[in-house]
């Protein structure tokens, strides 16, 4: 317990040192204590075996592969919303080019059948000076527009003729993310597989109900230790003002996921012997995980417990919590936005349903959810 106090008390007083003005020195400096934070907590597990140990680097895998499935697909839109664009730009140059040659052909049908010595005979007829002048402008005017008129047909056959080639060359790299998609998803899958072998041994693992009571009450604690260092960290990290006050939101956040609650706040959790802290929402894998507010991330990386687990500071002494992910979309550092996707839902941890693990915490007491999001 004295190294633990001796190495906050070491960090409180690295992080009291930063300054205001450096945004960067800040991030750098408040993503090495967490990692610091990160390495005391795989320290102080003593219970971290090799099945746990397993577990972790199965969750660690498989969210890192979804996150590459969400980067991916949001090439693989930004690519078809781009072919979209040509192939109409394309249909309106096509359809320019059949009127510009129509316009062209009529311009040259008239040219030919008034001919050089018509447009003599013409002048020729007439007997007033002014006329003449006038009927050499409307020659001089007719020939400049067919020029123009060539010149603009020319300048849209080239750029037809490049949209052509834009559009193949989008095409194939469309066909080529759509594999990588297949792909990632192929080894997404072959990854569960081995995961859900692993949850069947640490399933076989947990023989008597107090193992289990047990080893919750440990992932509680552990839980509840995180946020308490995790504040001592950010009292004197330098934040940025830029948002509206949690606090003045309160019973207008967004709720973080479009799930159903199975576990509201103050049921009864029969495994642990104790009350639930937040909230459980079920929903789909892989479906996206907001955040409630404009905040910075202090936590994202795998907790014994709870999975794949992300905490962003308000500010004020407000945390929020986020945890069974299957991937986190976010490191250490970064600030995010109300709504903002921050990670994709998932089971990670060692839980057979996917759901979100969600909590709002303010000076590490845990708050009740419903109290703080819309309804």
């Amino acid at each position: 317990m004295i190294r633990i106090v001796f190495l906050f008390s070491l960090l409180i007083t690295q992080l009291m040192q930063m300054s205001w003005a450096d945004e960067q020195a800040d991030l750098a400096k408040l993503q090495q204590e967490i990692s610091k934070l990160q390495q005391w907590l795989k320290e102080t597990e003593s219970e971290h075996d090799k099945l746990s140990e397993a577990l972790q680097k199965s969750d660690e895998k498989i969210g890192a592969i979804a996150k590459k499935i969400d980067a991916t697909r949001t090439q693989l839109n930004e690519e078809r919303a781009r072919l979209k664009k040509l192939q109409a730009e394309q249909s309106q140059l096509r359809t320019l080019k059949s009127e510009q040659k129509q316009q062209l052909a009529k311009q040259l049908t008239g040219a030919q059948k008034l001919g050089n010595q018509g447009s003599i005979k013409v002048l020729l007829n007439q007997d007033d000076p002014q006329q003449i002048s006038r009927m050499l402008k409307y020659y001089e005017y007719f020939n400049q527009a067919r020029m123009e008129s060539i010149q603009t047909l020319i300048v849209n056959l080239k750029r037809l003729n490049n949209i052509e080639n834009e559009i193949l060359t989008q095409q194939n790299k469309l066909i080529k993310t759509e594999n990588s998609l297949l792909k990632k998803n192929k080894t997404l899958n072959t990854e569960k597989k081995q995961h859900k072998a692993l949850l069947a041994s640490l399933e076989l693992r947990r023989k008597t109900q107090s193992d289990s009571l047990s080893q919750k009450q440990k992932d509680q604690k552990r839980l509840q230790q995180l946020i308490t260092e995790v504040a001592t960290l950010l009292d004197n990290s330098v934040r940025k003002q830029d948002a509206r006050p949690i606090k003045s939101l309160k019973g207008k956040l967004p709720r973080p996921s479009k799930g159903r609650i199975v576990k509201a706040f103050g049921n009864r959790n029969t495994q642990a012997r104790s009350n639930w802290q937040g909230w459980l929402i079920k929903g789909y894998e892989g479906s996206a995980i907001t955040a409630i507010h404009h905040g910075r991330i202090v936590f994202s990386d795998w907790l014994r417990g709870f999975g794949l687990l992300l905490i962003v500071d308000h500010g004020d002494g407000y945390l929020s919590l986020y945890a069974r992910n299957q991937s986190l979309l976010k490191s250490v550092g970064d600030w995010v936005y109300q709504g903002e996707n921050i990670a994709t839902l998932g089971s990670s941890g060692g839980f057979k349903e996917p759901s979100l693990y969600f909590e709002i915490r303010h000076k590490g007491k845990p708050q009740d959810p419903a109290a703080w999001l819309k309804r």
